[in-house]
């Protein structure tokens, strides 16, 4: 009997899950041209093994970004043997964003993923690149704010 209060604390911990977001104001914060990428590492992880089930965007343009995911901060090496790339997720403000009364923010939910990450560097850290797909830049600054959410299960093995 002692046995099952751990088990369900383990099935808690693998089930729960946790939402991380990125900042405006100290991520993506440069300006971005067409097939450009922005990197940033992304603090907080609870797990260095985890599966992204959700991206939810809030942006102040209406562009097509792909969110792009990377095992270490080393991120993309023209060596293949060394590029650390795992995986992306297209995020089209152009094509699904929305707008409440047709101004202000862009935003676009993409639910139902089961994106498998491996922080490679053991750092809690998801290594992000956003990488512009629109024939218009990304703003710098106030007027090109991103903040990226990121839900995940972690995975416990």
């Amino acid at each position: 009997m002692s046995k099952i209060p751990t088990v369900r604390r383990m099935v808690a911990l693998v089930c729960a899950r946790i939402d991380l977001r990125t900042d405006k104001d100290t991520h993506f914060t440069g300006s971005c041209a067409k097939d450009a990428v922005l990197e940033e590492d992304i603090t907080g992880l609870k797990s260095n093994q985890i599966t992204i089930t959700r991206i939810a965007m809030l942006a102040d343009q209406n562009l097509n970004f792909d969110v792009m995911f990377y095992g270490k901060d080393t991120f993309a090496n023209a060596d293949l043997d060394v590029d650390t790339f795992q995986s992306f997720q297209t995020v089209d403000l152009e094509t699904s964003g929305k707008q409440i009364g047709g101004t202000g923010k862009y935003f676009l939910d993409v639910n139902d993923l089961a994106l498998d990450y491996i922080d490679e560097d053991k750092s809690r850290e998801l290594h992000v690149a956003l990488c512009n797909r629109s024939a218009t830049a990304k703003n710098e600054g106030a007027t090109g704010e991103v903040v990226i959410m990121f839900t995940y299960i972690p995975r416990v093995f």
